[in-house]
């Protein structure tokens, strides 16, 4: 045979003409940059419209990044320094692309959607990365059915732009396979390792257990090779590019927690060690078969084409004895393992959750793509000894199609019913962005929705979420930190938070009353019974107006094809199977108290105008209107003479002829308006129509078959309704998490026991850390300014959740203290420190936990001893042990600390009595005028203002369902006219019986003006069931405290706030003109010397 490079003659009459071979047809080819329109135009819509899945995504990750944004923000326990479960590496760079964005768009539900998008784009250009390696080294048809799983399945459609570290690592999942699967140019074992770290380091530590196949290929590679050093050298090199971004990243987490984390290992020790009460198999557990069903679900068919992967990959290449790819089988089988890895390690786990998936979605995906094209190579066979060739090629076409159609249709089904039934969290906040329809300070309140709360980016600015009882009990967010003043930048990422723990142990300190609350948003399904809890708000209209209300399904009334899918509410189909409905609403509290302004607001204004221009010669008085003060709800029906609006010359108003001639007008108006509507109408769609026929000429797609394929989609659905049907799945009632997902529920019982009985209960206060450089003569008192803003003086209890450290604060004031408590303990006995004989026990057991914490607080001052424990400084022993104890135990828990003390005893009539006490630096009441008194006689017989109205009923509530476990603090403040801080003679002598303020001098010099401010904790104790009080004072002169930034002009606001029962509880006459005469003077030098107030929030913080 001659070579193919050499022509041979032939003569003429022997050439043959030959026809030419036929090439093998390429298989269809997508170019990377069409993919990537594709990929992002999906994730486009998924960024828009997807609803949040999970509200770990917003309270571990979106509130976060509002603090960093804002300057606060809600925070989980996890970000408590105490545990240290999430970086702040993570959240910070999601913060600066937010940060890049409010540069273009101030608005802050733009920078909610500006990062989506982002991620969508970063998503697309993963996927697009993934898609090209696919279709260079394995085969370009395997890409495409790739890209037809991502973008059409209704996992993707939650996981591409979710604001969640399994997201992220899904990110780089795909990077990491990119670099393994393309040896172009030489072997990527280094970059696969990093992608993988920075997923695994960055994002979730668990996801790097996806990079083990390629790991073991890479050293059988090397054995086999005999590339040991190469293969040991690259593996080296991913380990250290890896160890250099931890390094990086505990730098970032260290700079904020304020001291040395890794962060990665605590979350793995938390998952993987945690036992007991903790672990996350606190938040729910379920069946193996969960993530099964959650897979079917969500990737339909797909699913189950790729857990047939590697059972399919081996039969065509051992069986068949044929390659589907560029791969050998060994690389077939690294590319499929992954998926079965993820799967099998998770399903194993009792814990599950739908984003632990996310990781694995790209896997999923490209093992569908492997299985189909591998199914479709053999069904499309043409050789005579296989059966499938017997087949005609068109039904093998029309097979195919509907197997395709099918899965694209169940997963566009289900996206567009996930979106339609559960997107109204994402839209009923709208309103309250409108402009005039809130004012900073407003709280938006959650019950029962809490856990749908789309973050606090969807509200104003200084707009706070607020949380209100409900059925749930477990444990809710705090807020960060807001404390400015000395304590440098983001201190809410390193001060400890208060009322936190590991074990989803509720804390009341979260929650606020519903009184405080001017907007709430709340939901109303007929399928969920209402509860004391969870009332129906929507329904009670005399409190709660709707600002808008959105559809939210009723998963309950809604059958179970109602759920998985969108089932339109067409009228041929039957109404079992239709979806049911609730209402997801915003409501504002409507204004009873009368307080709100009435009058014309800016759209009365706008309706006045056209109204005059309407007619003209009504003669409408504008300044006569606005000042008739009349209610704006009532529109322009209420213009009369009588209100002044209407002027003499425009009564003809009321004649028979006008009112004819506006209302022939008003007709006419509209009458040209619906003309109108109706030529834009049949111009757009005759635009439209034009469009699409140009459109279609261009494609070559007949109509008639673009007909055709769409009533072949709407058959598809009916018959998958009928099949769903009659697979309906018996319901399982389930018990909601305390990170419940879009339709679980959970039942929460609050403890009872009969008034004045307490069963001891076995808990132990944790043990306290060190106070962070603690010294009896440097550490400062802590600056707690705690007034507000007017115009309003909010009267409430001010609860707010401590930490166990911050039980006790100590600082250089502390001999000061200690040496007058000492004198003051001589002087006066009894009348200041008391304990009742059934409360000795209480006494006792506070003098015990005070032994116990403050050596483990303040080492320096205090060493525990076996019998109680040693002050360091004082050289005062306490022996707590013997009997009897050598002094009162209150009066000796006095002598320990800066505060003082009371105990509150529940009796059997269900009310709280003071029986033990130690009342020495109190300032203006005596423990003799309280001791023995119920809770709410104390308040009344100091006429605390509102107590009867605002306050009692939730105090009570309080002391009954206050558990061991969690502490609360709350601060106040008054102004004092001289210099005692134990008792204030200005109001009389501390033995005298008539005394108030009505004795003080009016208007002394500033110089005799003293901040007094309090800071109280509360909790109680387990042992005895006895609620004790530390209230520790802090005095200032007022002159000191005004040389700080904006405090002279906040205060100066808090004062002028005070109602006047208010007023009168704090002695304002007293000394009101010249307390505010400085303070407006101090506050206008500030200004003047450049002070900028748009930046306070920046600076400080309540209380401080």
């Amino acid at each position: 045979m001659p070579p193919k490079s050499r022509a041979v003659a032939q003569p003429s009459s022997q050439r043959v003409v030959r026809k030419p071979v036929a090439q093998e047809p390429k298989p269809p080819q997508l170019e990377p940059i069409v993919a990537f329109y594709v990929f992002f135009a999906a994730n486009i819509l998924a960024a828009l419209f997807s609803p949040i899945q999970d509200c770990d995504e917003v309270f571990n990750y979106w509130e976060p990044t509002h603090y960093l944004n804002r300057g606060y923000g809600l925070q989980t326990w996890e970000y408590s320094p105490e545990y240290a479960i999430r970086s702040w590496t993570y959240t910070g760079v999601h913060a600066a692309i937010i940060w890049l964005g409010h540069l273009l768009l101030r608005n802050n539900m733009a920078g909610f959607y500006f990062l989506r998008l982002v991620l969508a784009l970063v998503c697309s250009l993963c996927e697009t990365r993934l898609y090209s390696t696919i279709s260079r080294t394995m085969n370009p048809r395997v890409a495409i059915f790739f890209l037809m799983v991502m973008i059409f399945s209704p996992g993707m459609y939650h996981a591409s732009a979710a604001y969640l570290p399994s997201s992220f690592t899904m990110y780089t999942t795909m990077l990491g396979f990119s670099a393994f699967m393309d040896w172009r140019g030489g072997i990527r074992t280094a970059q696969g390792i990093f992608w993988f770290a920075l997923g695994a380091l960055l994002g979730w530590p668990f996801a790097g257990a996806l990079v083990v196949p390629f790991v073991l290929e890479e050293v059988l590679l090397a054995t086999v090779t005999g590339e040991l050093y190469e293969g040991f050298w690259r593996l080296l090199t991913g380990a250290v590019r890896s160890l250099v971004l931890l390094v990086v990243q505990m730098g970032i987490d260290t700079f904020f927690y304020k001291k040395l984390v890794c962060v990665p290992l605590n979350i793995v020790l938390y998952n993987v060690f945690s036992g007991g009460s903790k672990g996350p198999n606190i938040y729910g557990v379920e069946p193996w078969h969960f993530y099964i069903r959650n897979l079917a679900l969500n990737f339909n068919v797909w699913f189950f084409l790729a857990m047939a992967a590697l059972p399919l990959l081996l039969f065509q290449h051992v069986i068949r004895q044929k390659s589907i790819s560029k791969q050998t089988l060994l690389r077939g089988v690294v590319f499929v393992s992954p998926f079965y890895l993820w799967l099998g390690i998770f399903t194993l786990q009792s814990h599950k959750e739908e984003r632990f998936m996310y990781p694995a979605y790209p896997a999923l995906a490209l093992n569908a793509a492997m299985s189909l094209h591998v199914l479709l190579a053999n069904f499309g066979s043409a050789d005579p000894r296989d059966l499938v060739s017997k087949i005609p090629p068109k039904l093998k076409l029309a097979v195919v199609s509907l197997f395709v159609l099918g899965s694209f249709d169940l997963g566009a089904l289900r996206t567009i019913g996930v979106m339609t039934a559960y997107s109204a969290p994402l839209s009923v906040y709208k309103p309250l962005n409108k402009e005039g329809a809130t004012k900073p300070g407003d709280h938006v309140c959650l019950g029962k929705e809490w856990y749908r709360f789309p973050s606090s980016y969807f509200l104003p600015d200084q707009v706070r979420a607020k949380f209100i009882k409900s059925e749930f009990s477990g444990l809710l967010p705090g807020e960060f930190s807001e404390a400015n003043v000395g304590f440098g930048f983001f201190p809410g990422t390193w001060l400890m938070p208060s009322g936190m723990n590991d074990e989803n142990k509720e804390d009341p300190g979260k929650y606020i009353d519903l009184e405080h609350c001017k907007f709430l948003v709340d939901s109303h399904l007929p399928s969920v019974p209402s509860t004391s809890l969870e009332p129906n708000y929507i329904s009670d209209t005399e409190t709660w107006e709707k600002m808008t209300c959105k559809p939210f399904l009723d998963a309950g009334r809604t059958s179970t094809l109602g759920r998985l899918l969108w089932v339109p509410d067409w009228p041929f189909i039957p109404p079992r199977f239709r979806r049911k409905w609730g209402e997801y609403c915003l409501l504002r509290r409507r204004d009873q108290s009368g307080k709100r302004r009435l009058g014309w607001d800016e759209d009365g204004k706008h309706r006045l105008n056209l109204f005059r221009q309407s007619y003209p010669g009504l003669g409408i008085d504008d300044n006569a209107c606005l000042r008739s003060r009349t209610p704006h709800r009532a529109g322009l029906r209420t213009l009369s003479p009588s209100s002044g609006c209407i002027s003499a010359s425009g009564l003809f108003l009321r004649s028979p002829i006008r009112i004819i001639h506006i209302m022939s007008d008003l007709r006419r108006r509209a009458e040209q308006q619906a003309e109108d509507a109706k030529h834009w109408v049949r111009h757009s769609c005759n635009a439209a129509h034009a469009k699409l026929n140009t459109t279609l000429k261009n494609a070559d797609i007949d109509p008639k078959h673009l007909l055709y394929g769409v009533l072949l989609v709407a058959t598809l659905a009916w018959v998958a309704s009928i099949v769903t049907r009659r697979l309906r799945s018996r319901k399982v009632p389930v018990s909601r998490p305390s990170t419940p997902d879009l339709e679980k529920r959970s039942p929460f019982k609050a403890p009872t026991r009969e008034p004045g009985v307490w069963i001891p209960q076995d808990f132990k206060r944790p043990a306290a850390a060190p106070y962070p450089d603690w010294s009896v003569t440097d550490t400062k008192p802590l600056p707690y300014r705690p007034f507000r803003y007017g115009p309003k003086y909010n009267v409430t209890m001010g609860l707010r959740t401590m930490h166990w450290d911050e039980w006790i604060e100590l600082d250089n004031h502390y001999m000061k203290f200690h040496d007058l408590k000492a004198q003051r303990i001589i002087e006066r006995g009894k009348k200041c420190s008391y304990t009742a004989p059934e409360a000795f026990d209480g006494a006792v057991e506070l003098v015990e936990e005070l032994c116990d914490y403050l050596p483990q607080r303040y080492p320096s001052l205090y060493r525990k001893t076996a019998v109680g424990m040693d002050n360091v400084v004082t050289g005062e022993s306490f022996n707590i042990v013997e009997r009897p104890l050598k002094e009162d135990p209150m009066q000796m828990a006095a002598r320990f600390v800066q505060d003082d003390l009371a105990i509150m005893f529940e009796k059997a009539d269900g009310q709280y009595y003071l029986l033990a006490g130690s009342i020495l630096l109190a300032g203006f009441w005596r423990l003799e005028d309280k001791f023995g008194m119920p809770l709410s006689e104390i308040h009344t017989s100091g006429d605390v203002p509102q107590f009867k109205e605002k306050l009692e009923k939730g105090m009570m509530n309080f002391f009954r369902r206050v558990q061991p476990g969690n502490p609360v603090l709350r601060n106040n403040y008054f102004i004092q006219v001289d210099d005692n801080l134990a008792w204030s003679n200005s109001i009389g002598s501390e033995d005298s019986e008539g005394i108030g303020w009505f004795t003080a001098e009016k208007n002394k010099a500033i110089e005799n003006h003293w901040f007094r401010s309090e800071r109280q904790s509360l909790r109680r104790l387990p042992r005895s069931g006895g609620v004790v009080f530390t209230i520790r004072t802090y005095f200032h002169p007022i002159t000191d405290i005004c040389a700080e930034p904006y405090v002279p002009g906040r205060l100066a606001s808090a004062v002028r706030s005070w109602g006047d029962d208010v007023s009168k509880y704090k002695g304002k006459e007293r000394y009101q003109e010249v307390l505010l005469e400085y303070l407006d003077k101090k506050h206008e030098e500030q200004v003047a010397n450049g002070l900028d107030l748009s930046k306070e929030d920046e600076y400080r913080a309540y209380p401080y």
